[in-house]
């Protein structure tokens, strides 16, 4: 079955665009068909350093409700990962809601999966039990606890509300690991992909061995969900 990744938070700052990157890499490693989606317009940094991405922005204004119908369109022939937006929950569902998108999704082999991008705040929290709440087990969840901007989640694992909704629908939480600031920095300036930072000499050897490790424990994060295709390619190889 094709997928449409949601990279999702709903509020700013919590590692969204960081963890769509990563995913992207993820599927690029292992040769996966593979859209990349920028839907933030305030900051495209998708777009800006995966330069095969494409833009597709989300509205409530019914005069741009078809802009982002293309993100369905590429999920009938690849894999998509969608950098959201903050505050992007009811243009994202209205999209969804009013193109039948659940429905027509069943008949051509595509679901949606959204992957929450939590720092453990409160706020964060609430809002995830908020989106599963809406979808109603009708898009599957994944909970990302990103270590990148909280390294402190007793609050989260002592929450009864959202403790009890993980285990109601099922949810599968990760631990996303965290790469030092001032390298993440240091991508982000120069705007480098995860290939390029993992070779670029003036990190030296052990910076980029640094990059390597947090891949490395990013990949294995994603691939314990169980819920990114393999890699055909190796699948053909081995029959």
């Amino acid at each position: 079955m094709a997928i449409i990744n949601l990279i999702d938070g709903e509020k700013g700052g919590v590692g969204k665009s960081w963890v769509a990157r990563t995913m992207l890499q993820y599927l690029k490693d292992r040769a996966i068909p593979l859209a990349g989606i920028e839907a933030d317009r305030s900051n495209p940094t998708v777009l800006n350093i995966y330069k095969d991405s494409k833009a597709a922005f989300f509205s409530e204004n019914e005069k741009m409700a078809d802009v982002p119908d293309s993100i369905f369109d590429y999920a009938l022939k690849k894999t998509v990962v969608v950098n959201l937006p903050a505050q992007a929950h009811r243009a994202v569902s209205q999209w969804i809601n009013t193109k039948g998108l659940l429905d027509l999704g069943k008949e051509h082999g595509v679901s949606f999966i959204k992957w929450f991008v939590s720092d453990g705040e409160s706020d964060s929290i609430e809002l995830f039990i908020e989106s599963l709440e809406h979808y109603q087990g009708y898009i599957t969840h994944v909970f990302i606890k990103n270590w990148g901007r909280c390294d402190e989640w007793g609050y989260f694992h002592e929450h009864e509300a959202i403790q009890k909704a993980i285990a109601e629908y099922g949810v599968a939480v990760i631990d996303f690991p965290k790469l030092g600031d001032g390298r993440r920095i240091e991508i982000n300036a120069k705007r480098l992909t995860f290939e390029e930072a993992s070779n670029y000499s003036e990190f030296g050897i052990i910076g980029r061995n640094q990059i390597k490790t947090f891949l490395r424990d990013a990949y294995k994060a994603f691939e314990s969900t169980n819920l990114l295709p393999q890699n055909v390619q190796k699948k053909e190889a081995k029959s």
